[in-house]
């Protein structure tokens, strides 16, 4: 019989196959800083539970976010207006010990959605965004999402706004 995922528990401890070998994180570190970028921030492990929403202008750099995390990450499928294919696809992932990733443009109605799923999800958000002037990654911290959804939209969007800004 199939059976939805189960939701696992607020203070369930981070699984054993969700950490990431620390000598893979560490050379993915390596070759991110050889490519010029440096780090600002970090996922840290016992945050397993979150979306990781990531703003990059190349693709090379969102797959690149994916290894530089101490924990596995796994990208959420199908258009991101499907909030509801995403929070079952969180919900899974999360049982697995997993981390979600997306990426985004930041525009306030894809991050609506995105905060909708998470949400539903009971999952932290965790924003990422890739820095080109000054060639920095920046992680900010995870926070909860709240029931003001337009609340969290609102400082996502200020967040990217700034990155936005200066990869034109």
């Amino acid at each position: 019989m199939n059976e939805p995922p189960q939701e696992p528990q607020r203070n369930q401890r981070l699984r054993p196959g969700a950490r990431r070998p620390s000598w893979v994180v560490g050379l993915a570190r390596f070759v991110v800083h050889m490519l010029g970028w440096q780090m600002r921030g970090q996922l840290p492990p016992q945050f397993w539970r979150t979306t990781l929403v990531i703003w990059a202008p190349k693709p090379w750099q969102a797959k690149a976010t994916q290894w530089i995390m101490p924990v596995r990450v796994v990208w959420l499928d199908g258009n991101v207006t499907d909030w509801e294919s995403r929070r079952n696809q969180g919900l899974e992932n999360f049982s697995k010990g997993q981390t979600n990733a997306t990426t985004t443009v930041a525009t306030p109605d894809q991050l609506m959605h995105i905060q909708q799923a998470a949400h539903a999800a009971k999952s932290r958000i965790t924003l990422c965004a890739w820095e080109p002037r000054r060639r920095f990654v920046h992680v900010h911290a995870p926070f909860r999402t709240s029931a003001f959804a337009d609340r969290d939209v609102h400082y996502m969007t200020r967040y990217f706004k700034y990155f936005r800004q200066t990869a034109k």
